[in-house]
């Protein structure tokens, strides 16, 4: 009786093993789910799907209106990827969810800037004056490099919490003297008199966008370098067909073709061996940056928890 019972159970348990065994199998031949919101550094992926570089049975796109909803489908288990910023990584980390680094859309090489309301004949001339930031992993980033370069810290000016789509109102009312801001408010606040005094070019390879995949999902292997190898061959369709890319991309960014390449101005877009370069290496230069992102988001209280770094870049994706 007890040998039957001990075979049964025997039984059971093989059945439930091979039951998870073929499901696994089955997953990794479902389409990888990527959430992505609209950003000029995201946009290739649509373009290789307009291309008709995309296998639809590989690949399965869920538009959002931002990283933060992006995040808000991963937690519900409803994505498996999403187009972010590295510190938004770094956050969902920390927040519990782990997600992998797979590969490095855009580099901010000048899009983040910081102006001021008057010229200031050297950087520490913004001690005293109220700095409008909106207070995130990037703009604490921004905000820690620039009081690096002036020689100040942050008992030496007021910083003022303002999200980006308040900015500009912001300014016109004076409540602000300096604000840390992007494309398109940069570009009003200088035709409004403003001076750019600071902006992303002096903190090289820091704010990166990122294709990242939730770690557990990494078995999805040729789904993952389908859809990157798709990204990079639209990267290149961009430098040699510039005309037709800019016709296709523009209903995306909802701006006529002409006027794109500014979206692109203070954006690098590196390609496959500049991925390598970045993502190659033990520690790798991204992980090295996350870890400078992680000590900022620390000393600026907005981590909810230390942060596990395991298995934060991975780059066999971008190998060739």
């Amino acid at each position: 009786m007890k040998k039957r019972k001990f075979r049964q159970g025997l039984f059971t348990a093989f059945f439930i093993f091979l039951l998870t065994l073929l499901n696994g199998c089955s997953s990794s031949k479902d389409p990888l789910v990527v959430a992505t919101h609209i950003w000029p550094g995201y946009t290739f992926m649509y373009l290789a799907d307009q291309l008709g570089w995309v296998d639809t049975a590989q690949i399965s796109f869920q538009n959002t209106y931002s990283a933060s909803e992006s995040l808000e489908l991963i937690k519900e288990g409803k994505v498996e990827a999403a187009t972010l910023t590295f510190d938004e990584v770094i956050r969902a980390r920390s927040e519990g969810i782990e997600l992998t680094v797979v590969a490095i859309l855009d580099i901010s090489a000048g899009a983040d800037q910081v102006i001021s309301r008057t010229r200031l004949s050297q950087l520490s001339d913004i001690k005293g004056k109220r700095i409008g930031v909106e207070i995130s992993a990037l703009g604490a980033v921004v905000l820690s490099h620039l009081l690096d370069q002036a020689g100040l810290t942050k008992d030496d000016i007021t910083v003022v919490d303002i999200t980006i789509d308040d900015q500009e109102t912001a300014w016109l009312d004076g409540k602000i003297d300096c604000v840390i801001t992007y494309e398109p408010v940069a570009r009003k606040l200088i035709m409004a008199g403003g001076y750019k005094v600071f902006d992303s070019r002096s903190m090289p390879e820091i704010i990166l966008d990122v294709l990242a995949v939730k770690t557990a999902t990494l078995h999805k292997r040729e789904q993952i370098t389908h859809l990157i190898d798709a990204h990079f061959k639209a990267l290149r369709h961009f430098d040699v067909q510039r005309e037709d890319a800019l016709y296709r991309m523009a209903p995306r960014l909802g701006m006529e073709p002409d006027l794109i390449p500014f979206l692109f101005e203070g954006l690098l877009l590196p390609n496959r061996s500049n991925n390598q370069r970045l993502m190659v290496g033990s520690p790798s230069k991204v992980e090295r940056v996350g870890n400078k992102i992680i000590e900022v988001m620390a000393q600026s209280g907005l981590l909810n928890a230390p942060v596990n770094t395991d298995n934060l870049v991975d780059s066999r994706f971008v190998s060739p």
